[in-house]
Protein backbone atom coordinates (compact mmCIF):
# COMPACT_ATOMS: atom_id res chain seq x y z
CA UNK A 1 0.00 0.00 0.00
CA UNK A 2 1.91 3.00 -1.25
CA UNK A 3 1.11 6.54 -0.11
CA UNK A 4 2.12 7.92 -3.49
CA UNK A 5 -0.14 8.71 -6.41
CA UNK A 6 -2.01 5.39 -6.37
CA UNK A 7 -5.17 5.22 -4.22
CA UNK A 8 -4.40 4.04 -0.70
CA UNK A 9 -6.32 1.01 0.57
CA UNK A 10 -6.59 2.27 4.18
CA UNK A 11 -7.89 5.76 4.91
CA UNK A 12 -8.01 7.35 8.38
CA UNK A 13 -10.17 10.40 9.17
CA UNK A 14 -9.64 12.08 12.55
CA UNK A 15 -11.99 14.68 14.00
CA UNK A 16 -15.56 15.52 14.94
CA UNK A 17 -18.06 13.28 13.05
CA UNK A 18 -19.93 16.32 11.75
CA UNK A 19 -16.70 17.37 10.07
CA UNK A 20 -15.20 14.10 8.87
CA UNK A 21 -18.34 12.14 7.89
CA UNK A 22 -19.01 14.32 4.82
CA UNK A 23 -15.36 13.88 3.83
CA UNK A 24 -15.72 10.09 4.03
CA UNK A 25 -18.80 10.14 1.83
CA UNK A 26 -16.99 12.37 -0.68
CA UNK A 27 -14.10 9.87 -0.79
CA UNK A 28 -16.44 6.93 -1.33
CA UNK A 29 -18.29 8.80 -4.09
CA UNK A 30 -14.97 9.54 -5.78
CA UNK A 31 -13.61 5.99 -5.53
CA UNK A 32 -16.78 4.00 -6.22
CA UNK A 33 -19.42 6.22 -7.73
CA UNK A 34 -23.03 6.33 -6.54
CA UNK A 35 -24.45 3.35 -8.43
CA UNK A 36 -22.55 0.54 -6.72
CA UNK A 37 -22.70 1.81 -3.13
CA UNK A 38 -25.99 0.12 -2.24
CA UNK A 39 -24.36 -3.33 -2.43
CA UNK A 40 -20.61 -2.72 -2.21
CA UNK A 41 -20.37 -0.08 0.55
CA UNK A 42 -20.90 -1.19 4.16
CA UNK A 43 -20.78 0.90 7.33
CA UNK A 44 -19.81 -0.71 10.64
CA UNK A 45 -20.38 1.48 13.68
CA UNK A 46 -17.66 0.58 16.16
CA UNK A 47 -18.86 -1.48 19.11
CA UNK A 48 -22.07 -2.70 17.50
CA UNK A 49 -20.48 -5.63 15.63
CA UNK A 50 -17.23 -7.54 16.19
CA UNK A 51 -14.22 -6.67 14.09
CA UNK A 52 -14.14 -10.23 12.79
CA UNK A 53 -17.23 -9.36 10.74
CA UNK A 54 -15.35 -6.47 9.18
CA UNK A 55 -12.57 -8.82 8.16
CA UNK A 56 -15.11 -11.12 6.47
CA UNK A 57 -16.73 -8.15 4.72
CA UNK A 58 -13.36 -6.96 3.45
CA UNK A 59 -12.74 -10.30 1.74
CA UNK A 60 -16.04 -10.40 -0.11
CA UNK A 61 -15.99 -9.70 -3.82
CA UNK A 62 -17.72 -6.57 -5.10
CA UNK A 63 -20.99 -7.41 -6.87
CA UNK A 64 -21.33 -4.50 -9.29
CA UNK A 65 -18.04 -2.70 -8.84
CA UNK A 66 -14.38 -3.52 -9.09
CA UNK A 67 -13.99 -1.87 -5.72
CA UNK A 68 -15.58 -2.58 -2.37
CA UNK A 69 -15.55 -0.18 0.58
CA UNK A 70 -15.89 -0.82 4.31
CA UNK A 71 -16.24 2.08 6.75
CA UNK A 72 -15.40 1.49 10.43
CA UNK A 73 -17.14 4.48 11.92
CA UNK A 74 -16.51 6.20 15.28
CA UNK A 75 -13.63 3.95 16.31
CA UNK A 76 -12.57 4.38 19.95
CA UNK A 77 -9.47 2.96 21.56
CA UNK A 78 -10.14 0.91 24.67
CA UNK A 79 -10.43 2.74 27.99
CA UNK A 80 -7.56 0.80 29.49
CA UNK A 81 -5.41 1.86 26.55
CA UNK A 82 -6.43 5.51 26.77
CA UNK A 83 -5.82 5.59 30.50
CA UNK A 84 -2.12 4.84 30.12
CA UNK A 85 -1.14 8.47 29.79
CA UNK A 86 2.01 8.43 31.92
CA UNK A 87 5.30 8.87 30.02
CA UNK A 88 6.75 5.51 29.01
CA UNK A 89 9.52 4.10 26.91
CA UNK A 90 8.71 2.71 23.46
CA UNK A 91 8.69 -0.85 24.74
CA UNK A 92 6.32 0.02 27.58
CA UNK A 93 4.07 1.91 25.17
CA UNK A 94 3.69 -1.15 23.01
CA UNK A 95 2.91 -3.31 26.03
CA UNK A 96 0.26 -0.83 27.19
CA UNK A 97 -1.27 -0.80 23.75
CA UNK A 98 -1.45 -4.57 23.63
CA UNK A 99 -2.96 -4.76 27.13
CA UNK A 100 -5.62 -2.19 26.23
CA UNK A 101 -6.46 -4.13 23.10
CA UNK A 102 -7.51 -7.20 25.06
CA UNK A 103 -11.03 -5.78 25.14
CA UNK A 104 -13.27 -6.80 22.23
CA UNK A 105 -12.76 -4.54 19.25
CA UNK A 106 -9.71 -2.84 20.81
CA UNK A 107 -6.68 -1.32 19.12
CA UNK A 108 -4.73 -4.59 19.05
CA UNK A 109 -7.47 -6.44 17.19
CA UNK A 110 -7.78 -3.70 14.60
CA UNK A 111 -4.01 -3.56 14.21
CA UNK A 112 -3.91 -7.32 13.60
CA UNK A 113 -6.57 -6.95 10.91
CA UNK A 114 -4.57 -4.19 9.22
CA UNK A 115 -1.29 -6.07 9.38
CA UNK A 116 -2.97 -9.07 7.72
CA UNK A 117 -3.53 -6.84 4.70
CA UNK A 118 -6.49 -5.35 2.87
CA UNK A 119 -7.42 -7.25 -0.31
CA UNK A 120 -6.73 -5.61 -3.66
CA UNK A 121 -9.61 -3.52 -4.89
CA UNK A 122 -10.96 -2.98 -1.36
CA UNK A 123 -11.00 0.30 0.52
CA UNK A 124 -11.06 0.41 4.32
CA UNK A 125 -12.05 3.72 5.90
CA UNK A 126 -11.61 4.32 9.64
CA UNK A 127 -13.02 7.42 11.33
CA UNK A 128 -12.25 8.37 14.92
CA UNK A 129 -12.58 11.40 17.14
CA UNK A 130 -9.02 10.89 18.33
CA UNK A 131 -6.17 8.38 18.50
CA UNK A 132 -3.22 8.12 20.88
CA UNK A 133 -0.23 9.04 18.73
CA UNK A 134 2.07 6.96 20.98
CA UNK A 135 0.28 3.68 20.27
CA UNK A 136 1.27 1.06 17.71
CA UNK A 137 -2.05 1.42 15.89
CA UNK A 138 -1.58 5.15 15.33
CA UNK A 139 2.03 4.64 14.24
CA UNK A 140 1.02 1.93 11.74
CA UNK A 141 -1.69 4.16 10.28
CA UNK A 142 0.63 7.16 10.05
CA UNK A 143 3.08 5.03 8.03
CA UNK A 144 0.70 3.04 5.82
CA UNK A 145 -2.61 4.90 5.54
CA UNK A 146 -3.86 8.10 4.02
CA UNK A 147 -4.58 10.31 7.04
CA UNK A 148 -6.93 13.31 7.07
CA UNK A 149 -6.63 15.07 10.42
CA UNK A 150 -9.38 17.62 11.15
CA UNK A 151 -9.04 17.59 14.93
CA UNK A 152 -9.14 20.78 16.96
CA UNK A 153 -7.57 20.43 20.39
CA UNK A 154 -9.26 21.65 23.57
CA UNK A 155 -7.37 24.06 25.82
CA UNK A 156 -6.86 22.93 29.42
CA UNK A 157 -5.37 26.13 30.86
CA UNK A 158 -5.78 29.87 30.57
CA UNK A 159 -8.83 31.91 29.58
CA UNK A 160 -9.91 29.35 26.94
CA UNK A 161 -9.76 26.37 29.33
CA UNK A 162 -12.37 23.83 28.23
CA UNK A 163 -12.78 25.50 24.84
CA UNK A 164 -11.36 24.69 21.41
CA UNK A 165 -7.85 26.04 20.87
CA UNK A 166 -7.99 29.36 19.06
CA UNK A 167 -5.35 28.45 16.47
CA UNK A 168 -7.05 25.18 15.54
CA UNK A 169 -10.48 26.80 15.56
CA UNK A 170 -9.32 29.59 13.25
CA UNK A 171 -7.84 27.07 10.84
CA UNK A 172 -11.08 25.04 10.78
CA UNK A 173 -13.17 28.19 10.22
CA UNK A 174 -10.95 29.42 7.38
CA UNK A 175 -11.04 25.99 5.74
CA UNK A 176 -14.84 25.82 5.87
CA UNK A 177 -15.23 29.38 4.55
CA UNK A 178 -12.91 28.52 1.65
CA UNK A 179 -14.94 25.39 0.89
CA UNK A 180 -18.09 27.54 0.76
CA UNK A 181 -16.56 30.03 -1.66
CA UNK A 182 -15.45 32.70 0.83
CA UNK A 183 -11.83 32.53 -0.28
CA UNK A 184 -10.81 35.94 1.06
CA UNK A 185 -12.83 36.73 4.21
CA UNK A 186 -13.18 40.44 4.99
CA UNK A 187 -11.39 41.91 7.97
CA UNK A 188 -12.89 40.79 11.26
CA UNK A 189 -14.99 37.94 9.84
CA UNK A 190 -12.93 35.12 11.33
CA UNK A 191 -12.53 37.03 14.62
CA UNK A 192 -16.30 37.43 14.95
CA UNK A 193 -16.92 33.75 14.18
CA UNK A 194 -14.31 32.68 16.76
CA UNK A 195 -15.98 34.94 19.32
CA UNK A 196 -19.34 33.21 18.72
CA UNK A 197 -17.98 29.66 18.53
CA UNK A 198 -18.84 27.11 21.20
CA UNK A 199 -17.01 24.00 22.40
CA UNK A 200 -18.39 21.71 19.66
CA UNK A 201 -16.68 22.24 16.31
CA UNK A 202 -19.49 20.64 14.33
CA UNK A 203 -22.05 23.14 15.67
CA UNK A 204 -19.81 26.04 14.69
CA UNK A 205 -19.28 24.71 11.15
CA UNK A 206 -23.02 24.10 10.70
CA UNK A 207 -23.70 27.67 11.81
CA UNK A 208 -21.12 28.92 9.28
CA UNK A 209 -22.91 26.92 6.57
CA UNK A 210 -26.23 28.52 7.51
CA UNK A 211 -24.69 31.99 7.66
CA UNK A 212 -23.01 31.76 4.25
CA UNK A 213 -26.05 30.24 2.53
CA UNK A 214 -28.14 33.19 3.74
CA UNK A 215 -25.89 35.68 1.92
CA UNK A 216 -26.86 37.00 -1.52
CA UNK A 217 -23.14 37.15 -2.35
CA UNK A 218 -21.08 34.94 0.01
CA UNK A 219 -17.82 36.40 -1.33
CA UNK A 220 -18.77 39.72 0.29
CA UNK A 221 -19.41 38.27 3.75
CA UNK A 222 -18.48 40.90 6.32
CA UNK A 223 -18.03 41.12 10.08
CA UNK A 224 -21.38 42.92 10.41
CA UNK A 225 -23.08 39.98 8.65
CA UNK A 226 -21.57 37.60 11.22
CA UNK A 227 -22.70 39.77 14.14
CA UNK A 228 -26.25 40.00 12.83
CA UNK A 229 -26.66 36.52 11.37
CA UNK A 230 -24.69 34.02 13.46
CA UNK A 231 -26.02 32.60 16.72
CA UNK A 232 -23.79 33.03 19.76
CA UNK A 233 -22.71 29.44 20.42
CA UNK A 234 -20.18 30.61 23.00
CA UNK A 235 -23.16 31.41 25.25
CA UNK A 236 -21.87 34.89 25.95
CA UNK A 237 -25.53 35.86 26.12
CA UNK A 238 -25.90 33.72 29.25
CA UNK A 239 -23.75 36.16 31.20
CA UNK A 240 -25.60 39.16 29.72
CA UNK A 241 -29.01 37.70 30.60
CA UNK A 242 -28.15 36.70 34.16
CA UNK A 243 -26.45 40.06 34.70
CA UNK A 244 -29.60 41.91 33.56
CA UNK A 245 -31.80 39.79 35.84
CA UNK A 246 -29.52 40.25 38.83
CA UNK A 247 -29.53 44.01 38.25
CA UNK A 248 -33.33 43.81 37.79
CA UNK A 249 -32.93 45.64 34.48
CA UNK A 250 -36.20 44.83 32.70
CA UNK A 251 -35.42 46.65 29.44
CA UNK A 252 -32.07 44.89 28.97
CA UNK A 253 -33.53 41.47 29.85
CA UNK A 254 -36.52 41.82 27.51
CA UNK A 255 -34.36 43.11 24.63
CA UNK A 256 -31.99 40.18 25.01
CA UNK A 257 -34.76 37.55 25.19
CA UNK A 258 -36.45 39.07 22.14
CA UNK A 259 -33.19 38.97 20.16
CA UNK A 260 -32.40 35.39 21.17
CA UNK A 261 -35.87 34.17 20.19
CA UNK A 262 -35.65 36.04 16.88
CA UNK A 263 -32.28 34.37 16.18
CA UNK A 264 -33.84 30.94 16.65
CA UNK A 265 -32.71 30.13 20.19
CA UNK A 266 -34.92 27.34 21.56
CA UNK A 267 -37.36 28.71 24.20
CA UNK A 268 -37.03 25.56 26.31
CA UNK A 269 -33.25 25.98 26.37
CA UNK A 270 -33.72 29.49 27.77
CA UNK A 271 -36.13 28.13 30.37
CA UNK A 272 -33.58 25.51 31.44
CA UNK A 273 -30.96 28.23 31.89
CA UNK A 274 -33.32 30.37 33.97
CA UNK A 275 -34.40 27.41 36.10
CA UNK A 276 -30.78 26.56 36.91
CA UNK A 277 -29.92 30.21 37.58
CA UNK A 278 -32.78 30.83 40.01
CA UNK A 279 -32.23 27.46 41.72
CA UNK A 280 -28.61 28.48 42.38
CA UNK A 281 -29.75 31.80 43.83
CA UNK A 282 -32.41 30.07 45.97
CA UNK A 283 -29.69 27.89 47.50
CA UNK A 284 -27.38 30.87 48.10
CA UNK A 285 -29.88 33.37 49.57
CA UNK A 286 -30.24 31.84 53.10
CA UNK A 287 -26.46 31.87 53.59
CA UNK A 288 -26.37 35.67 53.44
CA UNK A 289 -27.96 35.83 56.89
CA UNK A 290 -25.24 33.56 58.32
CA UNK A 291 -22.39 35.90 57.34
CA UNK A 292 -20.80 38.33 59.82
CA UNK A 293 -22.21 41.89 59.83
CA UNK A 294 -20.74 43.95 57.00
CA UNK A 295 -19.47 40.92 55.06
CA UNK A 296 -21.52 41.77 51.97
CA UNK A 297 -19.94 45.24 51.86
CA UNK A 298 -16.39 43.86 51.77
CA UNK A 299 -14.23 44.05 48.66
CA UNK A 300 -14.10 40.86 46.60
CA UNK A 301 -10.63 39.59 47.56
CA UNK A 302 -11.19 40.37 51.25
CA UNK A 303 -14.51 38.51 51.20
CA UNK A 304 -13.17 35.48 49.32
CA UNK A 305 -10.21 35.10 51.69
CA UNK A 306 -12.23 35.99 54.76
CA UNK A 307 -15.87 35.09 55.43
CA UNK A 308 -16.20 33.40 52.04
CA UNK A 309 -13.60 30.78 52.98
CA UNK A 310 -16.02 29.21 55.48
CA UNK A 311 -18.86 28.83 52.97
CA UNK A 312 -19.79 25.46 51.43
CA UNK A 313 -17.50 24.32 48.61
CA UNK A 314 -20.07 25.25 45.96
CA UNK A 315 -19.96 28.92 47.06
CA UNK A 316 -16.28 29.41 47.77
CA UNK A 317 -14.15 31.65 45.62
CA UNK A 318 -15.28 34.33 43.20
CA UNK A 319 -18.21 32.31 41.93
CA UNK A 320 -19.75 32.34 45.40
CA UNK A 321 -18.99 36.03 45.87
CA UNK A 322 -20.90 37.02 42.74
CA UNK A 323 -23.73 34.56 43.36
CA UNK A 324 -24.33 35.83 46.88
CA UNK A 325 -24.38 39.44 45.66
CA UNK A 326 -26.88 38.46 42.97
CA UNK A 327 -29.11 36.70 45.51
CA UNK A 328 -28.94 39.72 47.83
CA UNK A 329 -30.85 41.76 45.23
CA UNK A 330 -33.96 39.71 46.02
CA UNK A 331 -35.98 39.57 49.22
CA UNK A 332 -36.40 36.27 51.09
CA UNK A 333 -39.11 34.24 49.38
CA UNK A 334 -38.92 36.10 46.05
CA UNK A 335 -36.47 33.67 44.48
CA UNK A 336 -38.53 30.62 45.45
CA UNK A 337 -41.60 32.16 43.81
CA UNK A 338 -39.60 33.08 40.70
CA UNK A 339 -38.30 29.53 40.44
CA UNK A 340 -41.88 28.24 40.56
CA UNK A 341 -42.82 30.71 37.82
CA UNK A 342 -40.02 29.37 35.63
CA UNK A 343 -41.46 25.86 35.99
CA UNK A 344 -44.91 27.23 35.11
CA UNK A 345 -43.35 28.94 32.06
CA UNK A 346 -41.92 25.59 30.98
CA UNK A 347 -45.42 24.05 31.05
CA UNK A 348 -46.95 27.05 29.27
CA UNK A 349 -44.41 26.88 26.44
CA UNK A 350 -45.28 23.22 25.91
CA UNK A 351 -49.05 23.64 26.01
CA UNK A 352 -50.06 27.25 25.30
CA UNK A 353 -50.52 28.79 21.83
CA UNK A 354 -49.39 32.14 23.24
CA UNK A 355 -46.26 33.81 21.88
CA UNK A 356 -43.08 32.64 23.68
CA UNK A 357 -41.95 36.28 23.89
CA UNK A 358 -45.16 37.24 25.71
CA UNK A 359 -44.78 34.31 28.12
CA UNK A 360 -41.17 35.25 28.87
CA UNK A 361 -42.15 38.89 29.32
CA UNK A 362 -44.44 38.00 32.23
CA UNK A 363 -41.61 36.18 33.99
CA UNK A 364 -39.11 38.99 33.35
CA UNK A 365 -41.49 41.57 34.79
CA UNK A 366 -41.86 39.49 37.94
CA UNK A 367 -38.08 39.12 38.20
CA UNK A 368 -37.14 42.73 37.49
CA UNK A 369 -39.89 44.80 39.12
CA UNK A 370 -39.57 44.72 42.93
CA UNK A 371 -42.77 43.52 44.54
CA UNK A 372 -44.16 42.12 41.27
CA UNK A 373 -43.57 38.49 42.23
CA UNK A 374 -46.92 36.99 43.16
Amino acid sequence: MSKGDAPVAVNLFLGDPSVVDPLVHALVDERMGQASQALDFEIFRFGERPLSEIESALRQVGMFSQRRCIWLRSFVESKRKSASAAPRGDEDEEEATEEGGDEAGGATELLALLEAGVPDGTILVISALNLDARGRLSKWLAKNASVVDRRVQVEHTGQRSGKLSEAGLRSAIETRLHELGVTRPAAGVVDEIVRRSGSVLGETLQEIDRLVLAQADPTRLGAADVRSGMRDLALGWVFDLTKALEARNLAAAEDLIARLLAEGEAPLRLVALLATHFADLVAARPLIDTLPPGAMRMQGAAFVNGPGASLPDSLRGWKGYFRLHAAANFKPGELERLHRQVLQLDLALKSSPASPLMLFSRLLQSACIPGAVS
